[in-house]
């Protein structure tokens, strides 16, 4: 069994999926890159919603599994720190779950992300419990669904939402409620955490080229 199939994954995927489905968000029909596929799971969403997918991942083992699992599902290996996504074009939507917080550099690849984006980009990442604009560098474990070098980063939500602004974003929002899952169920201490007993603490972010009015969300000011 693939290591995005097992029980912990599985779960945060269906609440992921289950909180995708209650924003609504405008997506139908798009075209689509998810970032940091895996082995595609999430990108069924979209698949489901008439849009024309493109799945990358810095790991062969998981572009390949994608393959088997979904042959007519479009994929490539990117090395998001280093390669230019640039290469595969532009996109209505940039889908970025699971992966920010496996990059060293979470600001450069959010400002190269919205080269490509021309409408919606929507984020969810592992945070840093902090109310500054901060990241702080840690240590990935070797294994397919982490960082591809071992230096990966939890940034603050101020951070990433200043960095989708300054990126070029001029709407970035927040959803009234998060996925329920107990990754999401944290609460806001400005304590510096990015772990709690034992569990990463994730936040989801929507960045817009325009408004987007959509009560489930609500507009944040860049810090």
């Amino acid at each position: 069994m693939p290591l995005f199939d097992w029980p912990f994954y599985q779960a945060i995927t269906e609440a992921r999926l289950a909180h995708l489905e209650r924003m609504d968000l405008p997506v139908a029909g798009k075209s689509v890159i998810d970032v940091g596929s895996g082995i595609g799971r999430l990108s069924e969403f979209f698949v489901e919603r008439g849009c024309d997918v493109f799945c990358v991942d810095g790991r062969s083992e998981n572009i390949e599994e994608l393959r088997r699992l979904y042959p007519d599902r479009r994929a490539a290996v990117v090395d998001l720190e280093s390669d230019d996504l640039l290469a595969h074009g532009r996109f209505d939507v940039v889908f970025c779950y699971g992966v920010l917080y496996h990059l060293a550099d979470p600001f450069s690849f959010i400002r190269r992300a919205a080269g490509i984006c021309r409408e919606l980009m929507i984020v969810e990442t592992c945070i840093t419990d902090a109310e500054e604009p901060l990241v702080i560098l840690v240590r990935d474990p070797d294994d397919p669904t982490m960082a591809l070098g071992s230096l990966a980063s939890r940034p603050s939500p101020a951070y990433v939402a200043g960095a989708l602004s300054a990126a070029g974003f001029e709407h970035v929002y927040s959803p009234t409620f998060l996925p329920e899952h107990e990754d999401f169920g944290y609460r806001r201490l400005n304590d510096l955490s990015y772990l709690r007993d034992g569990r990463a603490l994730r936040d989801v972010f929507v960045a817009s080229r325009s408004e987007l009015r959509l009560p489930v969300l609500r507009q944040l000011e860049p810090a």
